[in-house]
């Protein structure tokens, strides 16, 4: 595992840590605390806790063997692993049992970013995960590690989403799917499937779509359920749509392009058939021809050659000089003072 840094969780994210539900604590300072005073996650990574009253009658015959294992974040200690010993031993206190006044724990001074990144990594294998809880530890554990790789905290090698899924045992296909989910999809979509209305297949064809579509199935899915394929179907419906106009824009691009071309072709025929009258002209004149009328030009042909000598003109603006300038100002008075 690429990991290391000031503060290790080498011993939080390696495959025994995943393997065993056993607390690590030989960095870890004991201390007795209440129950009470000890505050939980606000967003625990799993959502629910179960048993907790069979866990504390467990507590009552055998006792508490593993302790709950606490940060101390800008002095207030936060639950890293062990909610359901904490609410158990709680549960106890509450029912008179004054033996649960003070509780042995185990904690560890903790920046708000590795106390986040802490309960990820502890809390995240040692229960099972509903899909919709693992792809938000995938997000939340991706945007951890790298605030704490800009803090300094940590020292990271190789991309995230591949150390992510290293660290929670998935594919880099299937993290890709839950990059996905936790990126576009919207609230409305989630909520169906935090409730288990949409797969996380389903979730990841949803978070494909526009947001209105998006919302329309949420609102399918809160009364009925909602299948893959069915989305995958209208996803690939609108692929096909968008490969259909790019298509039809493409075609469209091409024709236009011709059609210029063309347009241009044209303008050259005439400007080259302009010149080579300009040519005759030329020879006739050096032959001595001068005293013959000009050839007589249809106002298109006049129109075209103008346009040609203009853009010959425009080319060499930089030869005119000053008294050629007057010259083809007066023309232009001319033209003017013609419409």
């Amino acid at each position: 595992m690429a990991v290391s840094g000031k503060f290790s969780c080498l011993d939080l994210i390696s495959k025994a840590a995943r393997e065993s539900t056993e607390a690590k604590t030989t960095e870890y300072t004991e201390i007795w605390l209440n129950p009470l005073t000890v505050k939980e996650s606000p967003q625990n990574t799993h959502k629910e806790c179960k048993n907790i009253e069979q866990l504390a009658d467990s507590f009552l015959l055998t006792g508490q063997e593993q302790p709950t294992v606490l940060a101390r974040v800008n002095g207030e200690f936060r639950i890293v692993d062990g909610h359901r010993r904490n609410k158990a031993n709680i549960l106890l206190l509450e029912k008179g049992d004054k033996r649960f006044e003070k509780v042995r724990y185990f904690y560890k001074d903790m920046t708000e970013t590795m106390y986040e990144l802490s309960l990820l990594v502890g809390n995240g294998f040692t229960q099972d995960l509903t899909p919709y809880e693992k792809t938000e530890l995938a997000g939340r554990l991706k945007s951890a590690l790298k605030k704490a790789k800009e803090a300094g905290e940590i020292e990271l090698h190789g991309s995230l989403r591949a150390l992510v899924g290293e660290i929670i045992g998935e594919t880099s296909g299937q993290m890709g799917r839950m990059e996905k989910i936790n990126n576009s999809l919207i609230e409305e979509a989630k909520e169906q499937f935090q409730a288990g209305n949409i797969g996380i297949s389903a979730a990841y064809e949803t978070a494909r779509l526009p947001e209105a579509e998006q919302k329309k199935i949420a609102e399918q899915a809160a009364t009925d359920k909602v299948e893959a394929k069915d989305i995958a179907a209208m996803v690939k419906e609108r692929q096909q749509k968008a490969a259909d106009e790019k298509k039809l824009n493409e075609t469209v691009k091409r024709a236009e392009k011709a059609a210029k071309r063309a347009e241009n072709a044209q303008i050259g025929a005439a400007q080259a058939s302009l010149q080579a009258k300009r040519s005759a002209e030329s020879a006739d004149q050096s032959a001595g021809f001068t005293g013959m009328n000009p050839p007589e030009l249809s106002e298109s042909d006049i129109e075209n050659e103008a346009v040609y000598t203009l853009q010959e003109l425009i080319i060499l603006a930089k030869q005119i000089t000053y008294n050629e300038l007057l010259v083809l100002q007066d023309i232009l008075m001319k033209c003017n003072n013609r419409e």
